[in-house]
């Protein structure tokens, strides 16, 4: 469940706060409440993603008050990544942008934070326990912490990151295993034999229209297996540009990939994550490549087939 809470002023200076809770997917929908303290305003927010916005519903309060409309404008633009063309024409190299200077500091991911650390850990430790992969590419790996505690377990552990000072903010011990790149255009290929991809808050960084291109870029690369850990309610951050219920993930990967949804698998998380199903891992398998089989059958004599 979400709980954020955001500073606000009025025409004359007031101080007060706008308070955003909630965060269930309810089919295409996800609905949060708020309330404003300034006027004591409150009420739903209803995101569908299908639609070009939010669906704002006042319960107590007026939404035309002239202090309160330009907090709905504000709630309205906090809702944005939950809408379809929220971000269409975004290119690589603005995402990039947004993701330079203090970007990886301020979020943990290059300060060997101790949450941080444990937290990957977890994360980790669990992939080992349910998928023994031998080679593994870490998507959007930011400084490499995946990376380098894949390797101190033993597996052979590459990543890569969109991020363009990726040499500078990189650990030492993950640095030659690192290189800078896109999810529509991954800087390795199947030549390299990597198992598993991994992708953990990663997937809601990426702008819709570019979900087909990195769907098929992944399937390129010839992977047997997706691992993700995917945001799916997270307004809150910086950078959260996709934000869709799991069904809808389901749908994008269809092309190349199917989710695990098996007994083995969801115990395993349950497990590893206390039964928080907003942090199970997402286990996408590559779907093999249908045969197409000529008309009439393979032109092939029972000699060549013989065993």
């Amino acid at each position: 469940m979400i709980h954020v809470v955001y500073t606000i002023h009025d025409r004359r200076g007031a101080e007060g706060r706008l308070v955003v809770r909630g965060g269930i997917w309810a089919g295409d929908e996800c609905v949060f409440e708020f309330v404003e303290t300034l006027r004591g305003t409150s009420g739903v927010v209803r995101c569908d993603w299908r639609q070009p916005g939010p669906r704002i519903e006042v319960v107590h309060g007026d939404g035309n008050d002239a202090d309160v409309r330009p907090v709905l404008l504000q709630l309205t633009e906090l809702m944005r990544p939950f809408h379809a063309g929220a971000f269409a024409g975004v290119t690589d190299a603005a995402l990039a942008g947004l993701y330079a200077g203090q970007y990886h500091a301020d979020q943990n991911y290059s300060n060997d934070h101790g949450h941080e650390t444990t937290y990957k850990a977890r994360i980790v430790d669990s992939i080992l326990r349910l998928l023994q992969p031998a080679k593994v590419l870490d998507a959007g790996c930011s400084a490499g912490e995946v990376v380098r505690q894949l390797r101190a377990r033993g597996v052979d552990a590459h990543g890569f990151d969109l991020c363009a000072d990726l040499p500078s903010i990189a650990y030492a011990e993950a640095r030659p295993f690192l290189r800078q790149g896109s999810v529509t255009a991954i800087p390795f290929g199947p030549e390299h034999g990597f198992d598993t991809v991994t992708a953990f808050d990663v997937f809601e960084h990426i702008p819709e229209h570019q979900v087909p291109a990195m769907v098929d870029e992944l399937a390129r690369l010839g992977a047997r297996r997706v691992v993700a850990l995917i945001a799916m309610c997270e307004f809150q951050y910086k950078g959260h540009l996709t934000l869709r219920p799991l069904p809808w993930w389901d749908r994008a990967f269809a092309p190349h990939f199917r989710r695990r949804r098996d007994a083995r698998t969801l115990q395993a998380m349950a497990a590893d994550f206390g039964g928080d199903a907003s942090k199970f891992l997402a286990v996408y398998d590559l779907e093999p490549a249908p045969v197409l089989v000529p008309q009439g059958g393979f032109p092939l004599s029972p000699a060549v087939v013989r065993g």
